[in-house]
């Protein structure tokens, strides 16, 4: 972890010096990774579970967290001005060839009725893997923590950051806005009739951040690939590790991230497709994940 920020640190850098990032909000960051930490000790006190893990650790793990997520915005801000969106023409066209329509019609038409939870749902994924992260770190050390908490920090670098800028896509919900048009104008007005607000929302705060100068904590946009799948199977494998008894509550989790992420229009199916094979694929390169280490991890993760 510490290798990573120091890797993004030098890229912010470059990024700063150039103009195209703005300065980080570092001491945000640090009150909101050390509140987050903070959730994280109180849910597993109210759960009858202690740190498995010492407090140095878990500090300057939580530094890490802090010091990462606070270079991470300004380098998602940068990705429009260092590479131009220029993915979104052939992925639209591309989906809407293949499944017959756009893929969040499609959804809409089966789930329109669920839009609202669902949009609730997808708004609070940022505090969701958050608690997930942190309860991660006070575990107990094993080599599983250290794979799940590897595959974090590389997922959030070289798929929320190196990838998001090669494919530079900004997504349905933001298409007429880079790009000009009506193609995606039935997006807005369906989600504004399924009142869909935190998407609408947001997404307007997003886009007068990328016109700003300062972007503050809502700022940065990229679709591909989607960082919120990417994430959201991590829970799911840190479980299958971990938390046995919950793989099921976090595969419907997974799954249900997606589909807002699509329904929503932040996202084309093909950004949760790259998001869930990055993923995948980050966490087939992990040192310890042999059978012999899930064994390892099932007893201990009762009492972590």
């Amino acid at each position: 972890m510490a290798a990573l920020t120091i890797v993004e640190l030098a890229w912010l850098a470059l990024a700063w010096r150039a103009r195209s990032a703005p300065t980080p909000l570092l001491g945000t960051y640090l009150l909101l990774s050390f509140g987050g930490l903070a959730v994280a000790v109180a849910v597993r006190l109210a759960l009858g579970r202690r740190s498995g893990a010492p407090w140095p650790a878990i500090v300057a793990g939580t530094l890490l967290v802090a010091i990462g997520a606070s270079a991470f915005l300004p380098l998602k801000y940068a990705i429009p001005s260092e590479i131009p969106f220029w993915l979104d023409r052939p992925l639209a066209d591309a989906e809407r060839a293949l499944f017959g329509s756009d893929p969040w019609l499609l959804l809409d038409r089966s789930l329109g009725w669920a839009t609202r939870p669902i949009d609730w749902l997808y708004g609070s994924w940022l505090p969701t893997q958050l608690l997930v992260m942190f309860s991660v770190i006070l575990s107990r050390p094993s080599r599983a923590k250290d794979q799940a908490l590897i595959a974090y920090s590389l997922a959030w670098f070289l798929l929320g950051a190196v990838a998001a800028a090669l494919l530079s896509s900004a997504g349905p919900l933001f298409f007429d806005r880079a790009f000009g048009g009506q193609q995606f104008a039935a997006l807005g007005e369906t989600l504004r009739h399924r009142g869909a607000w935190v998407a609408l929302t947001e997404s307007d705060r997003m886009w007068a951040a990328t016109l700003s100068d300062e972007p503050g904590l809502v700022a940065g946009i990229s679709a591909m690939p989607s960082i919120h799948v990417a994430i959201s199977l991590w829970i799911v494998l840190t479980a299958r590790l971990l938390a046995p008894r919950f793989v099921w509550l976090a595969a419907g989790y997974f799954i249900l991230i997606w589909v807002g992420s699509v329904q929503l229009g932040w996202h084309y199916v093909s950004d949760g497709l790259a998001g869930a094979l990055g993923m995948l694929g980050l966490w087939m390169l992990m040192p310890g994940k042999s059978a012999d280490l899930k064994s390892r991890a099932r007893p201990q993760s009762q009492g972590s």
